[in-house]
């Protein structure tokens, strides 16, 4: 079992292939490459909030957020 690195975004899969798709950032698997740093996620990725506290209301227009519902 080799470990495989997104060049992306930095997350570590384990496994005998890559990933088809990261889980964190959504780069395909030809963005990995095998290392040997244990299996790990990452601390923060701002392009996919992961919690509420990291999802709040944008207004991009005259009264008009991006947040469903607004």
């Amino acid at each position: 079992m080799e470990n495989w690195k997104c060049t992306i975004c930095g997350f570590v899969d384990g496994g005998d292939t890559p990933p088809a798709h990261c889980p964190e950032c959504g780069a395909r698997d030809v963005m990995f490459v095998a290392t040997d740093e244990r299996p790990h996620g990452i601390p923060h990725n701002p392009i996919q909030p992961k919690d509420a506290h990291d999802q709040h209301a944008v207004i991009v227009g005259p009264g008009h957020g991006c947040v469903e519902g607004d």
